[in-house]
């Protein structure tokens, strides 16, 4: 006699399999990840044109950092005056294409004219990330009266390889604000 496997109880097994995987998929593997996710915050490098001799410097570096698909940064501006004589600026209305690597954004910098007074100049960007550098056109206007500044320019700022590049690794956004900040309170742009 020929014992016939029991069809029900077969059935029974394959349901219960079925269920503790679906529980696994959707309540432990979330439940086991919930609050242990972040993103750091990438530092993707230093990008300068800054030109220094002895006693002064000019031109700018920028400081950007990714998180996901987001761009992070800040720039530093300089129109050739003593050593350490430069604004900082934090990014605004960065937009970052990843599959194209278009990068536009904007920063507020003032400028002074001969007799000390601030101009209130928007920097405004649209270029590309390339592997070792950000190329792209530099244009400036006058944030008030929105008239552009004469020296809109193309500009190639090359990658610079730092000493110190650990000191610029976040682990989180709110590392990234504080060091911003700090950049900020130590030679921010007044506007």
């Amino acid at each position: 006699m020929i014992e016939r496997p029991n069809i029900g109880l077969q059935r029974t097994v394959k349901r219960q399999h079925l269920r503790r995987w679906l529980f696994w998929v959707f309540a432990v593997v979330p439940a086991l990840s919930f609050g242990a996710v972040f993103t750091p915050f990438e530092f993707l490098g230093k990008f300068s044109n800054m030109t220094y001799s002895q006693e002064h410097q000019g031109g700018e570096d920028l400081y950007l950092w990714r998180e996901q698909d987001e761009l992070h940064g800040y720039m530093e501006y300089s129109l050739g005056g003593a050593l350490g004589d430069y604004t900082t600026a934090r990014l605004e209305n960065v937009q970052f294409d990843t599959a194209t690597r278009r990068l536009s954004f904007q920063t507020k910098n003032p400028l002074y004219d001969e007799t000390g007074n601030v101009i209130r100049n928007l920097f405004v960007f649209d270029g590309f990330i390339r592997q070792n550098a950000l190329e792209g056109t530099l244009n400036c206007h006058n944030a008030t009266t929105r008239e552009y500044c004469p020296d809109g320019k193309k500009v190639s700022w090359k990658k610079v390889t730092l000493e110190n590049a650990e000191m610029y690794q976040m682990g989180n956004r709110q590392e990234w604000e504080n060091h911003v900040n700090e950049q900020l309170k130590e030679h921010g742009a007044r506007w």
